[in-house]
């Protein structure tokens, strides 16, 4: 099967899930039924979970990641480590807002901003260079509904639509800044799929699955550029053992086609990840908090990063 193939497979079994637990719509609204355990917890650092928050609440969730890269996944999958002096690392800071305008809908925003930081030897003058730059990455939207609240047999069901906006650099790198000035793609993507969450205390688990596409060719650098369709299932647990206290781990895979040079295949253009987290959290109910540290434990074509991340959730 191709993988635009196995995408499409993947929303197809979302499709049949959405129809099969049909039957666990509340008609009365209500978030939980009496006998569902819903905690309230600050949630993965990635992962989309399917409960959606109060008609006219709003909530704002700064995150922060500091990426710091060991070596590279080539595209073949195989690790190479970073020269000794070489060094690149990332502060990469999200502001994830979310706003309810009635029941079970709710629409965010996430504006990204990331400072770049890279030492490498330069191969036309053999000497160490270094370099910094800071800008807005890609900006993301998304509209999510929750038609199907968690039952005991049946998790929370909640289909999101996304828009990625190419608002960060992509092109024009200029060659003494190690490309630590491109902070975007250049494409504009969309993304359909669905997030699901069920509690069995003391654990609620997570799952999204994200079939995101490049609708239009863009010229980066004066070549006519397609990127592949992108496909991304993220997994996640948390665990209450003691009080407020939460432990949080996730996994996160994600993989992209060859994309289209000028009407031609690209070929070894493709790029995949798989990123473990683990983290600690701690609950009130307005706000919650997350910290925790990220690996990259394989890929192609990506950074092997290290990363410590932390986040807080606000809810007004």
């Amino acid at each position: 099967m191709t993988f635009s193939g196995h995408c499409r497979l993947a929303v197809l079994v979302i499709s049949m899930l959405l129809l099969s637990a049909s039957d666990a719509l509340c008609a009365d609204g209500r978030r939980c039924e009496e006998d569902v355990w819903c905690p309230t917890l600050p949630g993965p650092f990635t992962t989309f979970t399917a409960p959606i928050i109060e008609k006219n609440k709003f909530v704002m969730q700064p995150l922060y990641f500091f990426n710091i890269t060991r070596g590279i996944f080539d595209g073949e999958g195989s690790y190479t480590a970073l020269p000794e002096k070489d060094y690149k690392y990332q502060h990469f800071i999200q502001l994830y807002m979310q706003y309810a305008p009635i029941e079970r809908l709710e629409f965010n925003v996430q504006p990204q901003w990331q400072i770049n930081y890279a030492r490498a030897r330069s191969v036309t003058t053999d000497n160490d260079m270094s370099a910094q730059n800071a800008g807005f990455a890609d900006f993301l939207m998304n509209l999510r509904w929750c038609p199907i609240d968690e039952s005991y047999w049946c998790p929370r069901v909640t289909p999101i639509f996304q828009v990625k906006l190419p608002t960060g650099k992509y092109e024009k790198a200029d060659e003494g800044k190690l490309d630590t000035d491109i902070t975007g793609t250049g494409s504009t993507d969309y993304a359909f799929g669905a997030s699901f969450t069920k509690g069995i205390e003391p654990v609620e688990w997570h799952l999204d699955v994200l079939w995101a596409t490049s609708p239009a060719p863009v010229r980066v650098n004066g070549i006519k550029t397609k990127f592949g369709d992108q496909c991304i299932i993220n997994s996640a647990f948390e665990w209450v053992f003691y009080k407020k206290l939460n432990l949080m781990s996730e996994l996160l895979w994600q993989v992209q086609g060859d994309r289209k040079e000028d009407g031609d295949w690209a070929p070894s253009t493709s790029k995949s990840s798989l990123i473990w987290s683990i983290g600690i959290g701690y609950s009130e109910k307005y706000w919650q908090a997350l910290f925790g540290y990220q690996r990259t434990l394989a890929g192609e074509n990506v950074d092997a990063n290290d990363t410590v991340a932390a986040t807080i959730v606000v809810t007004f």
